[in-house]
C-alpha cells in the first residue's frame, strides 16, 4: 500500500485511491477513483467539492445497488445494508 502524506490535491485533478493511505491530505476539486480493488485509507483528511468516480468491479457493484433501490422493496434492503454499525465481510 502505497502512503502519501501532506499532499494537496486540486483542480480537477485524477487521483486513484485503490490501495492507497492518505495522511493529512487535502483534496479539493479532486476527481478521486476507485475501482474496487483494496480499500484506501484516509487519515485525518480533508474533502472539498470532490468527485468520486467509480469503475470497474466498483461500478458495477454501485450500479447493482442502484437497481436494487429502484426496484419494490429495494430501498429497505439498501437502508439495511448501510445501516450504521451494520458491517460486511466475507
Amino acid at each position: 500500500m502505497a502512503e502519501f502524506r501532506d499532499r494537496t490535491y486540486t483542480g480537477g485533478e485524477q487521483v486513484e485511491v485503490d490501495g492507497h493511505r492518505f495522511v493529512d491530505c487535502t483534496f479539493e476539486k479532486a476527481s478521486l477513483r476507485y475501482s474496487g480493488g483494496e480499500h484506501p485509507s484516509f487519515e485525518n483528511c480533508t474533502f472539498e467539492d470532490v468527485g468520486w468516480y467509480f469503475t470497474g468491479a466498483a461500478l458495477r457493484t454501485i450500479q447493482l445497488l442502484q437497481a436494487q433501490n429502484a426496484s419494490d422493496g429495494g430501498a429497505a434492503m439498501i437502508a439495511e445494508i448501510f445501516k450504521p454499525g451494520n458491517y460486511l465481510s466475507e
